[in-house]
């Protein structure tokens, strides 16, 4: 566990997925009352545990996105008087992410759905206190030192040495206004920090770095829009 803010920890694990080394990034924040959110739990052992223990109770745990439930139920099973909160619905025993939203409404935690892209269903969320954005599979932001096949496989996932979507998340976007609308949301908060689960922390440049990755998205809808009045005239 490293502490990076105050009220705000990440556990960062090896995580190998094709092949290449994704690495996994979990954030713990502390709320009002000693009371911990987990937001998309890692692996969990003993240490985990202890750690998180020793910084307050587990209240809520969070699967912010389709893909990120893997070791949820490990930690369910750890911390049995915690909520599960899982942007899949048909998780069992789980509740919507809205609900999350309306319970934790005064905690100083905002959190926006991504639209557009409803294969990934992806949650921000957003840590005031701290100016912290912390999002899941949306961006990656991969160092460029990673072992030789993990460089060639993010190199040709288009997001090796950068922050932004992969060229994978980019296929599942099916509506670019939706997601123009939910990201110019985000850039409405003052971001100072981008905790992503697969990557570097952006730690400089935040709201700056987050307009620039996704800037090809709101020339993408604006030229789809002046086409649609493109219309040829009658001969």
């Amino acid at each position: 566990m490293r502490n990076i803010d105050k009220n705000l920890w990440v556990n960062e694990t090896q995580f190998r997925l094709f092949g290449a080394e994704f690495g996994n990034r979990m954030t713990v924040i502390r709320l009002e009352n000693n009371e911990l959110l987990i937001h998309s739990p890692t692996k969990l052992d003993g240490s985990i545990v202890k750690e998180v223990s020793e910084l307050g109770k587990v209240s809520y745990i969070v699967t912010p996105n389709n893909f990120h439930g893997l070791f949820a139920e490990e930690w369910c099973n750890a911390f049995k008087g915690a909520k599960y909160f899982s942007a899949k619905g048909d998780v069992k025993e789980s509740r919507p992410i809205e609900d999350l939203a309306i319970e934790i409404e005064s905690s100083g935690v905002e959190i926006i759905r991504i639209e557009g892209a409803d294969k990934v269903n992806e949650y921000a969320f957003f840590h005031k206190a701290t100016s912290s954005l912390i999002l899941t599979d949306m961006a990656f932001n991969i160092p460029s030192s990673v072992p030789l096949w993990s460089k060639v496989f993010f190199s040709l996932n288009g997001s090796l040495g950068k922050f932004g979507p992969s060229r994978l998340m980019k296929s599942m976007i099916t509506d670019q206004q939706a997601l123009q609308g939910s990201i110019d949301q985000i850039l409405l908060r003052d971001i100072e920090r981008i905790i992503v689960s697969h990557g570097d922390i952006v730690e400089s440049k935040a709201r700056e770095t987050m307009k620039a990755a996704f800037s090809w998205l709101s020339a993408s809808v604006q030229t789809k829009s002046e086409s649609k009045f493109n219309f040829s005239s009658c001969g």
